[in-house]
């Protein structure tokens, strides 16, 4: 092929190359402004914290009987059964539809030798059964885990556990913070976006956090929320990411 045949060909291979670089550097130019427009946001985190008093209560405790035989583990752990009832539901005034037992459960206790290995016998039965009472006074719970040493001094083998506080009525208060924690986060992002001499735009996205109920004053978080429960008194702290616009 002559010079003269193959100039207007390389003109024009040119002439297209000179366009896909107007092009390309266009659509560049116009996803540089969009990938701008949307990184113009902000950001902020809102919280609110609120006291609450826990509004029901769970007291849990074991009784347990150990003796030679299964037979007479079984008898002295339901006498010491009846007792424990009779204290808290006759003496304590508490509802007898407020306590309920577990189910028996049974293990033996292995015969030692003079080496503190096993011989292979066993030596003894133990027995025991949860007792658990639900009220909705919580000072009644309070005092009655305080109070229940005095089964011990009547031969019972009793042991309570720390009692639980709850509070119920947390679906009604989340609506509440998630809601204040909301404004705190508006107004955070308004005091920023003002200082810089901008305007707020519409939220963009809301992500909230878990809920920490936490003893009061606490600054104990987890990721996956909290729950205290050793506590009457205890505070609730929602958070929630939110991003605007920023105009």
């Amino acid at each position: 092929m002559s010079e003269g045949a193959s100039f207007p060909q390389l003109f024009s291979g040119l002439a297209a190359l000179s366009l896909a670089l107007v092009v390309s550097a266009w659509i560049g130019g116009q996803s540089i402004q969009r990938f701008k427009a949307a990184d113009n946001t902000i950001s902020v985190t809102g919280a609110a914290r609120k006291p609450i008093k826990a509004d029901f209560g769970v007291m849990r405790a074991s009784i347990s009987s150990e003796r030679p035989s299964q037979k007479e583990a079984y008898t002295d752990l339901q006498s010491a059964v009846n007792q424990v009832r009779d204290y808290f539901v006759n003496e304590q005034q508490i509802p007898a539809a407020a306590l309920s037992l577990g189910s028996i459960s049974t293990s033996s206790v292995p015969e030692l030798l003079p080496n503190g290995n096993s011989s292979g016998k066993t030596r003894a039965w133990r027995l025991h059964q949860e007792l658990e009472i639900r009220l909705d006074d919580v000072a009644r719970i309070q005092k009655l885990a305080q109070d229940s040493s005095e089964l011990l001094a009547r031969d019972i083998s009793f042991e309570a556990y720390p009692p639980e506080y709850l509070y119920t009525k947390l679906g009604d208060l989340r609506v509440q913070m998630l809601a204040e924690a909301t404004q705190d986060a508006k107004l955070r992002a308004e005091q920023i976006v003002k200082s810089a001499g901008s305007q707020l735009g519409p939220v963009r996205s809301v992500r909230t956090g878990v809920f920490q109920i936490t003893r009061s004053n606490s600054t104990e978080t987890s990721d996956g929320g909290m729950y205290d429960t050793s506590t009457i008194d205890k505070d609730i702290t929602a958070v929630l990411t939110m991003t605007f616009a920023v105009e």
